[in-house]
């Protein structure tokens, strides 16, 4: 795997020192701990977060979170042709939602060590060690919207990304129930309950590379993806990783860097972290980015919708990426430098549409409100309010 080289042994990662549970705990900031136990002000928001919700009973992912698990069918399936189901299996997942499926070998590496919560349906405890024996990983993704997503920063593509994400939730936990019916244990890791970490274990199963912003980016929806996994012990075949030139790309681009209003994608060189040399991208300012952002929306997706690889599948972003594919991995960047250059002509040098939906409007612009958080890179000096939408634009040099 080009874009993230495993140089080094891995320590496994508590879930407790994750973003999510670090807010809740406040260490990213009093605001952003008040704003994750204040419901949201827009209901998309309130039915898919539970945090957000004024009863948690209204999230969908909250409730299959917290569900026990059903029983084990005794009567087993037998398979006899470990290819012939993963091919099965697949088509199954396509059926409940899912536009891409691969499978991985569970790597004890992306098993959370430890619990953050639990399910008491679940009979799980805060801080509880994972203990997570199955043998495979099916990695799972939908793609969101792809017109409200370029609303971003909005309501709209807040909306678009909150309720796809719930929609992921279900596609995982009906092919969990599935494969528990033919006889296998599978277990669903969503929102409400998830042991694994979902993106090098869907880079392994060869949905695609790790991208400069730290996400997975498939050669058809980008990084656009909701990711989910639900491991098993099914027999099964596994898929492996892929080149789709993400390494040539984020090389040279550096748009998603560029463009971050929290400054947290990297414009320089990998680094080594837990044994795994990649771009490293700075979580918390990207996370305490969403106390100051709130009125206008509650996620940022800059880092997707501004990726030369998220685009809608048509011909000519399809012979740009054979075309990138099929010359020598030394001459790709002679091809990668003009392919840049047409994306910023045709799709912008800062990518956004301006989208009418329901009561929402994405031109809708917030006042920028700055931060005071001592080390915050979010709104700190050297940035200003640029023009139009509410974003920060940088007014010191960039590093090349």
């Amino acid at each position: 795997m080009r874009t993230a080289r495993i140089v080094g042994p891995q320590q496994r990662v508590d879930e407790r020192d994750t973003p999510h549970p670090r807010m809740r705990r406040g260490e990213l900031g009093q605001r952003l701990q008040r704003l994750r136990t204040t419901p949201s002000s827009d209901p998309f928001r309130r039915i898919v977060r539970a945090n957000s919700a004024t009863d948690r009973r209204n999230c969908l992912t909250w409730v299959l979170g917290n569900t026990a698990d059903g029983a084990v069918n005794p009567k087993r399936v037998e398979v006899p042709d470990p290819a012939a189901m993963s091919s099965r299996i697949k088509e199954v997942a396509r059926f409940f939602g899912a536009d891409v499926v691969g499978i991985a070998p569970l790597d004890q590496a992306y098993v959370y060590s430890h619990r953050d919560g639990g399910s008491a349906a679940r009979g799980e405890k805060d801080g509880e060690e994972v203990n997570l024996p199955h043998r495979f990983a099916i990695c799972l993704g939908t793609a969101g919207d792809y017109n409200k997503y370029r609303a971003n920063p909005s309501r709209i593509s807040d909306a678009e990304y909150s309720v796809g994400s719930g929609l992921t939730c279900v596609v995982a936990f009906q092919l969990a129930a599935y494969i528990r019916e033919m006889g296998y244990p599978a277990v669903a890791h969503d929102s409400g309950h998830n042991d694994v970490n979902p993106i090098p274990l869907a880079v392994m199963a060869g949905l695609g590379e790790l991208g400069r912003n730290g996400l997975l980016i498939n050669d058809e929806y980008g990084p656009g993806l909701h990711l989910f996994v639900v491991t098993t012990d099914l027999p099964l075949a596994v898929d492996h990783p892929v080149d789709i030139a993400v390494e040539d790309f984020c090389q040279q681009c550096k748009k998603c860097a560029r463009l971050c209003p929290s400054r947290s994608i990297p414009f320089g060189d990998k680094v080594v972290y837990n044994g795994v040399e990649k771009w490293l991208v700075n979580v918390d300012s990207c996370y305490r980015l969403r106390a100051f952002q709130h009125d206008q929306c509650e996620v940022c997706l800059t880092c997707i919708v501004t990726c030369c690889y998220y685009k809608r599948d048509t011909w000519w972003h399809t012979l740009a990426l054979r075309l990138v594919l099929s010359t020598p991995i030394p001459l790709r960047p002679a091809f990668v430098k003009p392919l840049l250059w047409l994306d910023d002509l045709i799709w912008g040098k800062e990518p956004h549409r301006h989208v009418k939906w329901l009561d929402y409007d994405s031109a809708y612009t917030p006042p920028i409100r700055p931060c005071k958080v001592p080390g915050c890179a979010v709104h700190s000096p050297g940035w200003k309010a640029g023009k139009g939408r509410g974003r920060v634009k940088q007014v010191v040099t960039q590093p090349k």
